[in-house]
């Protein structure tokens, strides 16, 4: 499974680099562009909750797999359709088709991981497929793209689709492995998709550590987007640095990012899982305000790096949290909830970050959301205990039916003190 999502990863890169480069170099225009990513992520806004519903009734492995073929065949043949003339609305529909199979294998993955590996590891194999997804996906990939579209196109594209039927063969060899559970919904027990999606978003906002959980993690999204719209310009006009400078602050941030996804799990070892989410996400945002406040390049990279680590320490925790406290059969969907969180606030961050740029200035926006992300994470995770003792609030059994579907509850499980032990 990491050898596959390394190679997929190496594909991401490619092509949402490759993809803007086409669309500037035959349709130079601003608004082509922008339509361009709002394209990509459309499928996260339509189809995130349908896709957990299919994630929870297919066979995992065959999702992904099926994804990573989808995109194959779609960058082979756009390799070949589009040597020559590119019009955008070709451009758009390949965006378009790669989002929806992004949905979907970016949903089912995560949601397979604890099938795959003993619950205790959950933060070193999160940590491992993260790091994979940095360098490969953020550090290597776009700077890959850009040689290969400096050769051609096709040659840009056809790399983009053999990276991605590498992932799918890596894949064959889970077959016996990443089988959904099928016992827990009988064929006849199965209702319409949105009775799947209800009780999937039933059980987020009955569970209060899901529930706050997935707020920060919209917060963060809010954050995230708003403060990286604007770090181009923060670059340029603050610090005064280059392209190249903007590419080695870049570089910095991903470096940090690649340290805190091997210091996490090793964090999460010694220190509460809630804990270490909540201070990492408070840390966060101190850095953010740090790069808002500092005017000098070296200071900016520093804050960049060390909120790559904080960063990891809030994701690879709360991801291993969230499967470990959801049941077999909700994986899915409580995946494809956080997924909807974490990515559908980031257009909504984007334009508040040009709002407060335009109202303040730009290093503003670094210190206001820093500020905003430090409060929010202390406002919606000091009433998570460590303990269970508050209502709502306790783990549910490892493959235990879904609270709405009228079973008697289920014992305790064996490892009730998860969140204090991580």
């Amino acid at each position: 499974m990491w050898a596959s999502t390394a190679a997929s990863n190496a594909g991401d890169g490619i092509t949402r680099t490759l993809l803007p480069l086409l669309v500037v170099a035959h349709h130079p225009d601003p608004a082509a562009v922008a339509g361009l990513t709002t394209v990509n992520m459309l499928p996260w806004l339509l189809f995130a909750l349908p896709a957990g519903v299919l994630v929870d009734r297919v066979d995992r492995r065959r999702i992904v797999l099926g994804s990573n073929v989808v995109r194959a065949a779609a960058l082979l043949g756009a390799a070949l359709a589009l040597a020559d003339d590119r019009p955008l609305v070709l451009l758009y529909a390949l965006a378009f088709l790669l989002g929806i199979a992004e949905t979907l294998a970016d949903t089912a993955a995560p949601a397979m991981l604890p099938r795959l590996v003993d619950e205790r590891h959950l933060e070193r194999a999160n940590g491992r497929l993260m790091a994979a997804q940095i360098v490969l996906n953020e550090t290597a990939g776009p700077p890959v793209a850009g040689l290969l579209v400096g050769l051609t196109a096709a040659a840009a594209l056809a790399t983009g689709g053999v990276l991605y039927a590498l992932a799918a063969l890596l894949l064959c060899g889970l077959a016996p492995l990443a089988r959904t559970s099928r016992e827990a919904a009988p064929g006849g027990a199965r209702g319409g998709v949105l009775r799947d999606i209800r009780e999937g978003l039933g059980f987020v906002l009955g569970h209060r550590t899901l529930r706050r959980t997935l707020a920060a993690s919209a917060l963060y999204g809010l954050v995230f987007s708003a403060t990286f719209s604007m770090l181009v310009l923060l670059s340029e006009r603050t610090l005064g640095l280059g392209e190249a400078g903007y590419g080695l602050l870049l570089a910095v941030g991903s470096l940090g990012a690649v340290a805190g996804s091997w210091l996490a799990p090793r964090a999460a070892d010694r220190l509460p899982t809630v804990r270490l989410a909540r201070w990492s996400l408070v840390a966060s945002g101190a850095a953010y305000a740090a790069l808002g406040l500092g005017r000098h390049p070296v200071l900016a990279a520093l804050a960049l790096a060390a909120n790559g680590v904080f960063m990891m320490g809030w994701n690879i925790p709360v991801m291993s949290l969230r499967q470990r406290l959801t049941p077999e059969d909700l994986q899915g969907r409580v995946m494809s909830v956080s997924r909807l969180c974490a990515w559908g606030t980031m257009p909504v961050g984007a334009t508040l970050g040009g709002l407060l740029a335009e109202a303040l200035s730009v290093p503003a926006v670094f210190v206001v959301c820093g500020t905003v992300l430090a409060v929010g994470a202390l406002v919606l995770l000091a009433p998570v205990r460590e303990d269970h003792s508050a209502p709502g609030d306790a783990l549910p059994a490892p493959f235990a039916p879904p609270p709405s579907s009228g079973a008697p509850p289920a014992d305790p499980p064996p490892h009730s003190d998860l969140l204090d032990k991580g």
